[in-house]
């Protein structure tokens, strides 16, 4: 009976008042009891969804004024969090999500647990007498480990808290704990030991969850040294926050506090940090911005801080801006009318460097401290005082007055001062421009970072213009009031229309003459097109290089050709050829150069077949021909071969080499390798291999599980990084650079059991003798373990960590890649 959802959306629409939707269902009884309205619902199984949460049962019953559901026989419930909840019977509460199950199982990621009880509130999941697991899935006859509780509470997210806990070893008891706090996710209790050269020493790293947010707190034990401690906490409130801390012995501090608040009325955001391993510096920043994104036009209010702390004097500290601190205030644009203003002012102390161009600066050293106010406003009009009428003046003013004297005794100071006033006139096709600009930058700064050049600019401009369509003149001049002389006449003339284009323009001074002339001129009846151009210097007598262009529009691409010639005697300069085109998956493109001042030809092209192309270059001259010839083929995610040809002919082959590049990125083999391989030429008639790379991870045969009696066979990759380098003035002829590369064994056994063992080397080689890092890891699928042995440092470590990833995160942590991409 397919259609009985249909008919169940027909008959039932205040099932759950549309929030329950059946799937499948075999038969539907609809019944009263107690005066109450009752929906049962029969099949094998019946099939309810409810927003992101799926159920399944032999039989629902749904009291509709009590919101209740009750499923029973071969019960399975998925919900939001993507939980599985297996039962034989489960009432399920619509009004507050809550539920009551007996004899459930529950799949939560790699977590099982099981129980009698089991109830819903809140989002949070209590199983009563329940046992717990994580290696149900792997496959194990009797689990590694496993606990039993009181009660477990599974919370919403990641977090399990258990009571009165019973930790099971292979299903026998070993201890007992009041509380245990297990993670599902990443955030998992990290134990390593080991020794290194100054002795013994012991990691834990253990998360935590509180009210205020979650994280681990970080224990340390180096024998003969000390204890070290610290803390990586995330806040889960509306800020973003994390809080790392550690400190290990004798006196190395490393913490990293980031604090950040953005709302619409304001945002705060704070940084501290230091890290001895690198330099024994404390920078900190902290901005405060009201409201909390302000726009250009928008006020706003400000504080900024920013600078550092010197923990160590025997080093110079650096050059740094550092504001200490910053207060701004700027004004909304006032609007009144067609006048417009905005004013802000910003007050400082800073550190930072010098300025070396002013002499009073250069006497307070390289690095010096000064208190500084920016005053600043902008002031604007826009007015239409007739039809055809346009007045539009501005102001910008900054002032830069700071607490540094000048060798007179009076303060430093820094102006950048710009006004402009603009008027225009319209009359049918006649136009009258006038403007006024004046713009000065004077004065000093102490500081390198907001030093301005010295300029002054002072003239007014008068312009006529003149448009009727296809014809346009203008007229341009003015005078420099600050030099008191005439600015230079600017006329210009354009005839313009469809298929053809002109344009005169002249540059005269009224003192010395004419400046400068410029001719253009186009035709483009299409397909074609017609371009030239050209410039004479009245000054230096010169015209520069005539430009001539032409071009044809394809129906799929273009062919343009391209000359430039000397008008002084010298002749044609430099012709070019641009040529493309796309169809489909192909394309083609074909540049070409030909200087023919240096007498040298140039041509670069390219096809495109789908996933494969061919490419070619080549430059001719006088003395030889360079070329070089490459192919492409493949595309990601598979393999992609690239083989480039190069070199060049003068009196026979020269300097001539062959690359080969794989790329492979697929699952089991990702990797990247290049070889640079030498062919004969005129000096050296030989074939060799110059250079080598390999890095990445690359599975050359995948291992085999063991089958009855018989061993499976271990697997073997490579990962890492190496590169080889021809090297004929060394003893060995050759250098190797190693970093992280070696083979990894993997064997398989049973129960999902995986073990894997890495030698791994970073050295170059020859010249040192072999210290590998050997790393073998123990997959228990379940939980993992990890020991390593560093002959370069000298140390021996131990890591365990639980959950379904964790020989992933434990080999990834020591550079071993079985596969993926570098």
């Amino acid at each position: 009976m397919r259609w009985l959802p249909f008919l169940l959306f027909l008959l039932l629409p205040a099932l759950a008042q549309g929030a329950l939707q059946v799937l499948e269902a075999e038969r539907l009884e609809l019944r009263e009891e107690g005066g109450e309205e009752v929906y049962v619902l029969t099949g094998n199984p019946v099939r309810l969804k409810r927003g992101e949460e799926e159920l399944e049962a032999l039989r629902v019953t749904y009291f509709r004024e009590r919101r209740l559901l009750y499923l029973s026989g071969k019960v399975r419930y998925r919900d939001k969090e993507g939980r599985l909840i297996e039962a034989e019977e489960l009432q399920v509460d619509l009004s507050d999500e809550s539920f009551d199950a007996l004899e459930v199982r529950i799949e939560a990621k790699d977590l099982l647990l099981t129980g009698p009880l089991c109830q819903r509130v809140a989002g949070a999941i209590l199983l009563e007498r329940g046992y717990a697991t994580p290696c149900a899935s792997c496959g194990q006859e009797v689990p590694d480990y496993a606990f039993r509780a009181r009660e477990i509470v599974l919370y919403p997210g990641d977090r399990v808290v258990a009571r009165d806990v019973t930790l099971l070893f292979r299903e026998e008891p070993v201890l007992k704990l009041p509380v245990l706090l297990l993670f599902l996710s990443e955030r998992r209790p990290r134990l390593e030991m080991g020794q290194d050269e100054g002795g013994f020493y012991f990691k834990a790293d253990l998360p935590y969850v509180a009210a205020f947010g979650l994280g681990y707190t970080l224990l340390r034990y180096y024998q003969g040294r000390g204890y070290g401690f610290g803390l990586d906490h995330y806040g889960t409130g509306e800020a973003t926050e994390r809080y790392f801390f550690l400190h290990t012995p004798p006196d190395t501090f490393q913490y990293r506090l980031e604090y950040s608040l953005k709302r619409q009325a304001f945002s705060l955001t704070g940084l501290l940090e230091r890290d001895d391993t690198k330099e024994k510096l404390s920078r900190f920043s902290l901005e405060a911005l009201y409201p909390g994104t302000p726009t250009p036009q928008d006020g706003r209010l400000a504080l900024r801080l920013a600078g550092f702390l010197d923990h160590d004097p025997t080093t110079p500290p650096p050059r740094t801006l550092q504001r200490l601190p910053e207060v701004e205030a700027q004004s909304p644009t006032l609007r009144q009318g067609p006048f417009s203003l905005q004013a802000g002012l910003v007050v400082g102390r800073y550190l930072a460097e010098t300025n070396p161009l002013n002499r009073s600066a250069r006497a307070l050293g390289p690095y010096a401290e000064a208190g500084r106010a920016l005053l600043s406003h902008a002031e604007s009009l826009a007015l239409n005082p007739w039809p055809g009428g346009s007045l539009s003046g501005e102001n910008r003013f900054r002032g830069f007055y700071y607490t540094t004297q000048n060798p007179d005794g009076t303060h430093e100071r820094q102006i950048d001062w710009t006004t402009r006033l603009t008027f225009r006139q319209t009359l049918g096709g006649f136009g009258l421009e006038a403007g006024y600009l004046r713009s000065v930058q004077e004065g000093e700064s102490p500081f390198r970072f907001e030093a301005l050049p010295n300029r002054k600019t002072h003239q007014a401009t008068l312009g006529l213009s003149f448009q009727e369509r296809p014809l346009a003149l203008s007229l341009k001049g003015g005078r420099d009031l600050e030099a008191g002389k005439y600015l230079p006449l600017e006329a210009e003339a354009r005839l313009q229309d469809q298929g053809y284009a002109l344009r005169l323009y002249r540059k005269h001074d009224l003192d010395q003459g004419p400046l400068e002339t410029q001719a253009e001129a186009s035709l483009t009846p299409y397909p074609f097109s017609l371009r030239a151009n050209l410039r004479y210097d009245h000054l230096q007598a010169l015209y520069d290089p005539l430009f001539l262009q032409g071009a044809y529009a394809l129906p799929a691409g273009s062919l343009t050709l391209t000359h430039r010639h000397d008008l002084k005697g010298k002749g044609p300069l430099t012709t070019d050829l641009v040529f493309s085109f796309r169809e489909g998956q192909e394309a083609y493109t074909l540049q070409g150069r030909r200087d023919w001042q240096q007498d040298t030809l140039a041509l670069q092209g390219q096809a495109i077949w789908g996933p494969r192309s061919l490419s070619l270059q080549g430059n001719l001259t006088p003395q030889a021909l360079a070329y070089s010839l490459g192919f492409k083929s493949g595309e990601a995610p598979g393999a992609i071969l690239d083989l480039l040809l190069s070199g060049s002919l003068q009196e026979g082959p020269r300097a001539t080499n062959l690359r080969l590049s794989l790329t492979q990125t697929l699952p089991k083999a990702g990797f990247r390798t290049t070889f640079n391989l030498h062919l004969p030429e005129v000096a050296d008639r030989e074939v060799y291999l110059k250079d080598a790379t390999f890095s990445g991870g690359l599975t050359l045969w995948a291992p085999t599980p063991p089958q009855g009696e018989a061993p499976g066979i271990p697997g073997l990759s490579l990962s890492g990084s190496l590169t080889y380098t021809r090297a004929p003035t060394r003893p060995e002829g050759y250098t190797l650079a190693l970093r992280n590369f070696g083979p990894t064994f993997t064997f398989l056994g049973r129960e999902n059991t995986k073990l894997h063992l890495a030698a791994l080397l970073t050295q170059d080689l020859p010249g040192a003798p072999l210290k590998p890092r050997f790393i073998l890891t123990l997959d228990r699928c379940c939980w993992a373990m990890r020991f390593t042995l560093d002959a370069a440092k000298n140390e021996v470590r131990l890591a365990l960590l639980y959950g379904g990833q964790a020989a992933e995160v434990l080999m990834d942590e020591e550079g071993v890649r079985l596969g993926g991409l570098p």
